[in-house]
């Protein structure tokens, strides 16, 4: 029996686990964004370029730099197969990745790969609902750029026993993602355009920042697009 796409890749991923080192070609890397079970797959690449674009016009640092003395520290809270970090148009950052699932994990690691050997990579699996089983103890690590792709899910409802705690999946991991950055850091979210106004109309999305950007294909509303917040 033909092996379907994906369990090509978890083949691959499985031939090359028992090498202490493997270094992913570009060939490798084009073929493992085709895995279409991780949440990041209906990213279009120009929905992608846009957020890079409008999120270089605002750092500097992001611009084509090989390094800087203080890094732009980027979170994704659920990386998928990581290629939203990948496509980072510069190398003056520190990139974090938390995946819920194990083989979206080897995929991003793999394709931020690069980004590992120079130490400016890392990630875990995880879920952001975690950091608050005990409450909202403003104990998460701050950082100046998160994106986010809420994903339909109950798991954080039997965890985060906040108020946050009963927003819908959209809006809960949307504003959670807020108490990841800085002040004056900017939140990425990808969602579909017919739930924007979800978004705009969180008052807790209203009162800790403002909309600074929006993206989406007209002719394609079923089709990812992004808003970006800026955090007061």
């Amino acid at each position: 029996m033909k092996l379907t796409r994906n369990q090509q890749v978890v083949q691959f991923l499985n031939s090359i686990e028992s090498k202490n080192e493997y270094f992913a070609t570009l060939s490798d890397k084009s073929y493992l964004r085709l895995y279409d079970a991780c949440d990041d797959f209906h990213l279009r690449t120009r929905i992608i370029k846009s957020a890079w674009e409008y999120l270089s016009s605002q750092f500097s640092a992001l611009g084509n730099l090989k390094s800087t003395i203080n890094p732009v520290s980027i979170l994704h809270t659920n990386a998928g197969t990581g290629k939203v970090l990948a496509d980072c148009p510069s190398d003056a950052t520190q990139l974090t990745a938390i995946n819920n699932d194990v083989l979206c994990k080897k995929i991003s690691d793999l394709l931020n790969q690069n980004s590992a050997i120079d130490f400016r990579y890392t990630s875990e699996i995880g879920d952001i609902s975690e950091y608050f089983i005990m409450g909202n103890k403003g104990n998460t690590r701050e950082h100046d750029i998160v994106f986010t792709q809420p994903f339909k899910t109950t798991y954080y409802k039997d965890i985060d026993s906040t108020r946050v705690g009963s927003y819908d999946y959209l809006e809960y991991y949307s504003v959670r993602s807020l108490d990841f950055l800085v002040k004056g850091g900017y939140l990425c979210v990808f969602a579909h355009p017919n739930k924007f106004n979800i978004l705009r109309n969180n008052r807790d999305l209203f009162t800790q920042s403002k909309e600074v950007f929006a993206y989406h294909n007209p002719s394609k509303m079923d089709e990812y697009g992004c808003l970006i917040f800026k955090k007061n």
